[in-house]
């Protein structure tokens, strides 16, 4: 092991490690916050270096450039938005970095099975698939969830980054597999939002004022919690928040894709162009919850696009 300037264990006894993340947006921020601490020692980069100006002076060391890890780097967690921009950096030219060559390789962004194929044959034994369930805030908690997929060796290796979160779902060796189970999930999370935000608009149509609406959906034996952690943003003017329309019709794109070939799936494809229009009507850079404006775009002389 190369000589380290902090603890190799913390009070408890727990294993520290020397970590890299790639990818400081509302995840990767939080990610970063909740590693840090807990004590491991943490390289982060960013393509907007500002991003990570908060997190030096927390003791982050900041890398220059993705190739610039160093020694000693057992693991690079990868936090970025989309496709294109985890195969921009972790598969430059097509092919891993040979800087990483030491390190297990962590994709928690949320991408399509096809992509996750082609980081696993280029990294092979040394990366694992392990998307994030839950908000950023659940993640600077600890309360948030990964989903793993990985050779066991791998994965195993990662035991103290699993357990930053407080539960850890494993998908088996293949990581495909885990990035489906997320799919999966978004899935029907943003479905059932879609769902529930029509029946705000209905609510409100008909005549019931806002705060009856929200006491009936938190009383609602048909609002899972997953959505009763949405109720207060549907009301919210501002629609405050992280995971945006895009960000959603992304998923749902992605998920979508997982069914070619079996036919249409109607609701998805409905959830999908719902989102795809509050977007487009100006509501795109706030969250998810602003599906109750459909069909109209935000007040004042601009909107957000």
């Amino acid at each position: 092991m190369p000589d380290r300037s902090f603890p190799e264990t913390d009070q408890e006894g727990e294993r520290l490690m020397r970590l890299a993340i790639m990818g400081l947006g509302n995840m990767g921020r939080a990610l970063a916050e909740r590693l840090l601490g807990q004590g491991h020692e943490l390289l982060v980069w960013n393509r907007t270096r500002s991003r990570t100006a908060e997190l030096a002076e927390r003791g982050a060391v900041v890398l220059d450039s993705p190739d610039g890890l160093g020694a000693g780097v057992e693991a690079v967690l990868v936090c970025l938005a989309d496709d294109a921009s985890v195969a921009d950096v972790v598969l430059p030219d097509g092919n891993g970095r040979t800087a990483w060559t030491d390190a297990v390789v962590v994709n928690t962004a949320t991408v399509s099975a096809e992509t996750t194929a082609r980081l696993a044959a280029s990294y092979g034994d040394r990366f694992v698939a392990a998307p994030i369930v839950g908000a950023p805030q659940a993640v600077r908690t600890g309360a948030a969830r990964f989903i793993t997929g990985g050779p066991a060796s791998a994965c195993q290796a990662l035991a103290p980054v699993w357990t930053c979160l407080t539960e850890r779902i494993e998908a088996g060796a293949d990581p495909v597999r885990a990035v489906v189970m997320k799919l999966l999930n978004n899935q029907m999370l943003l479905a059932g939002l879609a769902v529930v935000a029509e029946t705000v608009r209905i609510g409100r149509a008909a005549g019931i004022d806002d705060t009856v609406l929200s006491s009936m959906l938190r009383d609602s034996a048909q609002m899972p919690p997953g959505l009763q952690n949405r109720r207060d943003g549907l009301f919210d003017p501002e629609h405050s928040g992280w995971f945006t329309s895009p960000l959603a019709a992304k998923d749902l794109s992605l998920a979508l894709e997982l069914a070619t070939g079996t036919g249409t799936m109607p609701l998805t494809e409905a959830a999908r162009a719902a989102y795809q229009r509050v977007a487009e009507d100006g509501w795109g850079e706030v969250d998810v919850t602003a599906l109750t404006e459909y069909g109209r775009q935000p007040p004042g002389p601009s909107t957000r696009r």
